[in-house]
Order: structure tokens, then sequence, then C-alpha cells
């Protein structure tokens, strides 16, 4: 099966991946060089230490990028009331290798037979449509960093307590290979959705890892925060949206 089944009109920004990960690597060494005593300046480290730095700033900065990228009133994730943006997205326990499709409507399609996110059917994806036929608790996080990972592996422990909700994850930045061994490592069993090159994530308007959302059955947003949250703030957002 092609990619591009998924449809995906890739986000909002118009520059290519490469363009976006070489900004990620001059903001990195700035930061670096502004945390570091005065000192002779540091000795250019090569191709190779260049393709590390950009994979670590993915990891650790990509907050900081996306609060430059759509600075603004729009750091918070979603607002409470609206309806989550549809998308659908390669399982990292399935089989497909492609990009997410963020395709609202079919009016948005330029490609032929492309469909709208909430549309597709294919083995081995889910859709945020799927995902909100009940209560649902969608974390958005990058990789590598530990309050993110927690944060999932506290979702895996609640999930079996409240199965009348539906805890989901999407990992954006990384490719499906690498997060299904990422989840295989953790153990997550709930649906956790890959997002390689940031389309979600930027559909969702992150800015932290996490950032978590909780809608209502059908996709209502009631509560969304770019904070680790306890077992009793999850409890808490559940009851609100019916799933406890």
């Amino acid at each position: 099966m092609p990619e591009d089944r998924f449809g995906d009109l890739g986000p909002s920004d118009p520059r290519s991946t490469a363009e976006r990960l070489a900004e990620l690597d001059e903001i990195a060494f700035e930061e670096e060089r502004q945390s570091k005593p005065a000192g002779p300046p540091p000795r250019p480290a090569g191709r190779y230490m260049w393709v590390v730095g950009v994979a670590f700033v993915i990891v650790v900065a990509i907050a900081g990028i996306n609060a430059l990228r759509h600075s603004g009133g729009g750091l918070r994730g979603l607002k409470v009331g609206e309806t989550l943006p549809a998308f659908a997205a390669p399982l990292a326990t399935g089989q497909l290798n492609g990009v997410a499709n963020v395709k609202q409507t079919a009016a948005q399609s330029e490609r032929a037979g492309a469909q709208p996110a909430c549309q597709v059917r294919l083995a081995g994806s889910i859709t945020s449509c799927t995902l909100s036929q009940k209560p649902l608790v969608l974390s958005v996080i990058v990789p590598g960093v530990a309050r993110c990972e927690n944060q999932l592996d506290l979702f895996q422990r609640l999930a079996a307590r409240y199965p009348s909700a539906q805890f989901a994850a999407v990992v954006s930045g990384k490719k499906r290979p690498e997060v299904a061994a990422l989840v295989k490592r953790h153990g997550w069993t709930f649906p956790v959705a890959v997002d390689p090159d940031l389309a979600i994530f930027n559909l969702y308007r992150v800015a932290i890892c996490p950032t978590t959302v909780f809608a209502k059955p059908g996709g209502q947003v009631a509560f969304s925060t770019i904070r680790p949250m306890t077992e009793p703030q999850i409890a808490n957002e559940l009851r609100a949206i019916g799933g406890t």
C-alpha cells in the first residue's frame, strides 16, 4: 500500500522538514552558547555531530521552536469547547509507515482520491473520530523526555481502572519502528499514533510536552493542559467527561 493513502496535507508550516530541522539546530546551538561561560568558540563538530544535534533538538527543544513558530495565544493546546481536529495516523503496533492525514474536509484535498482523515479505514491506523467515540484522554508527546513518557506510564496504569474511558497518545518526531520500540519498552497497550513529521503536533497547537486533552464523546474538548497530571487530577477530569 503506498504511503500517501493517508492523503496528508502536511502541517501548516510550508517549509520542508529539512528546513525545520536546520532551524531547530540553529536555535539549540544558540541556547547552548548562551548557557556556557564566555570562552573560546567551539570547534566545528562535523557532519555526524550535526545529525546528533538535530535529533537531540527534536526531543528536548521542540516546544521552544513551536512557540516561535506560533507566537501568540495558541501555545496551550486546544481550547475548551473546540471539537478535536481530525487526524488519521499509523499505529505504532501496526505495519503502516506513512505520515498522518490531517485533512479536515474533502474540499481541502489537492490529491485525486484523498480522503478526509476521519474517513480513513486502513488496518494498522487510528483516527481521532474513532478514539473520541468514548470519553477520551489524549496526550501528544515527543520521545526521550522523562515527564512525557512517565505521563503515558500513568495512563497505562489507569486504563484498566477506567474501562469506560479511552486513553491514547500521539508520539511526534519519530518514525513508526522507533515509536514501536518505545511502546514495547514501556508496555503501553492503549492506542499510540505515530506522527513523524509533526503534522498532529502542529494541528493540536502543542508547545510543551506533554500536552493532554480531555474530550467528551463526539470530540468536544472539556479540558486541556500543558503540564503532567497526577492520578487524582486525571480522575477529576474523567468524571467531568463521563469517563468514570
